[in-house]
């Protein structure tokens, strides 16, 4: 049994009806020779029900009624209907993308059950011979980008996996705590914190004074961290509809600008996502002067931290949505980035994961309820961020599960009142994977915008690309030895919700 953390908890206390917190993955799947859809999801079944041990979530059922008080808690249980969560939806003939997105998109309009574990996974069928589909789902308060890879990879096989990953291991089973041991645990929590306080105080003060010194000194950078969001047509209170598109980029030609440019795939996606909204906007007369701010979730775990929970803090970054030029709209992403990255990692200790208070859970989600009533307009006040851009780093080599080869990794995520737009990221093998995920009556067409990130993504390599190759015919002596590298062709940062702390 074990106490959600704030940023966990408040996915719990901001789901309504409008806003389902669930996130997800797409993943195509290649069926193992003479075996049927309806014969695998069997064997799919009896596949996880062996490696329910391997991942928390699995088994874990929210006790709701400590959110009055504190955080909702954990508790471990016996009583899985694999049935329940594993379970095979057909997808509309012809089976194509258009309809695998439509799919996935009616899904991800219902929130997932709390009376049992938060998650599921939906099979989805007739979409080809041999194949089927993965929608696979989970609470956003069960975990955050990092742990969701992490337990990916737990819950499929390498190839070089026998497939046995079978080792019990002790279970620790929970009870419900009654309305005294509600208290007694919220002072004991609030008591905790009020230690933590003293303890970080002097350490916070320091945050403090390196923030104010950068924002004082003519040379240090603030980037975009306090630089108002324009209003635009997709930050609007949102409903339960949802429209969904994916879709994938070669990653050894971004890995290849990264390099040379002395950026990294984080900018050059950001940048691509800048210069598709800049095309949707100005297609329907909405693009603002000033341009869109992103709010880019940012890992704040230790090195080797894969615990089922969320550990992330968002840092604000200009998509340059002004420029027009591709190369000047990455250099002037790159250099917000770095800035944001920067603030972020001296503003790291005033970020806590278990603030406790009591009623805190009934307020947000009072709130969060009376955001989905107000009627759709344009904001009153400037929002803080105009669209959420995830990067995650996925598995680096091919994954089994049930003997199945999985083929795509396609994240669906979370948009929010004011934030109708999210588009994610990640990694898998040699691709780039990337979803949006949307509310449908602020972006009634996802397909639109994953087209234009293609269309941008094609523009930047015609552009980038071109001037690599110019660079290195020009740079390349006349003998065979290898050009010496620029201060310029550095290896990129990660391709991932960088650790800053």
């Amino acid at each position: 049994m074990s106490t959600l953390n704030s940023t966990d908890a408040n996915f719990i206390y901001s789901e309504t009806p409008s806003t389902p917190m669930s996130i997800a993955s797409v993943q195509i799947m290649e069926l193992p020779k003479e075996t049927s859809p309806q014969a695998f999801v069997l064997g799919l079944r009896e596949f996880l029900t062996a490696r329910l041990h391997l991942v928390p979530y699995l088994t874990n059922v929210p006790q709701w009624s400590s959110g009055i008080l504190n955080r909702p808690r954990w508790i471990k249980t016996d009583s899985i209907n694999i049935e329940d969560h594993v379970y095979e939806v057909p997808v509309p003939a012809p089976g194509g993308r258009a309809q695998i997105e439509q799919t996935v998109a009616q899904l991800h309009e219902q929130p997932l059950p709390r009376s049992r574990p938060l998650w599921d996974l939906a099979v989805l069928t007739g979409i080809g011979e041999s194949q089927v589909a993965y929608y696979s789902r989970v609470h956003h308060a069960c975990l955050d980008g990092v742990s969701a890879q992490a337990s990916t990879a737990q819950l499929m096989d390498r190839a070089d996996e026998d497939g046995s990953k079978k080792a019990a291991i002790p279970a620790v089973h929970g009870k419900r705590q009654s309305i005294a041991e509600h208290v007694l645990e919220f002072f004991a929590d609030a008591t905790k914190q009020m230690v933590n306080d003293v303890y970080l105080a002097p350490v916070r003060t320091r945050s403090i004074a390196k923030v104010t010194q950068r924002a004082l000194h003519p040379a240090k950078r603030l980037g975009h961290t306090f630089t108002p969001a324009p209003r635009t047509m997709l930050n609007r209170t949102i409903d339960h509809s949802r429209t969904f598109a994916m879709g994938e980029i070669q990653l050894d030609d971004v890995r290849q600008i990264a390099k040379s440019t002395g950026t990294s795939i984080n900018d050059i996606f950001l940048s691509i996502c800048g210069g598709a909204l800049r095309r949707y906007l100005v297609r329907h007369n909405a693009c603002p002067e000033q341009s869109l701010i992103a709010g880019c979730p940012v890992s704040m775990r230790k090195p080797g931290d894969l615990s089922n929970d969320n550990q992330v803090a968002l840092m604000r970054v200009s998509l340059e949505t002004r420029q027009e030029d591709p190369l000047a709209r990455l250099r002037a992403i790159h250099a917000s980035s770095c800035a944001a990255k920067e603030v972020t990692a001296e503003l790291y200790s005033l970020m806590t994961p278990t603030v406790t208070a009591p009623f805190i859970g009934p307020a947000t989600a009072g709130m969060s309820q009376l955001m989905g009533i107000i009627p759709d307009a344009e904001p009153l006040t400037t929002p803080p961020i105009n669209v959420l851009i995830s990067n995650v780093p996925g598995p680096r080599e091919s994954l089994f599960s049930n003997g199945a080869k999985m083929r795509t990794h396609y994240p669906v995520s979370i948009p929010a009142h004011g934030v109708g737009v999210n588009i994610t990221v990640q990694s898998y093998v040699d691709h780039l994977y990337f979803g949006i995920t949307a509310c449908a009556k602020t972006l009634p067409d996802a397909g639109a915008l994953r087209n234009d990130m293609l269309a941008e993504w094609q523009s930047i390599k015609a552009v980038l690309l071109a001037e690599v190759l110019d660079f290195r015919t020009a740079a390349k002596p006349p003998s065979t030895a290898e050009p010496s590298k620029t201060p310029t062709e550095r290896a990129p940062q990660a391709d991932t919700d960088q650790q800053v702390a």
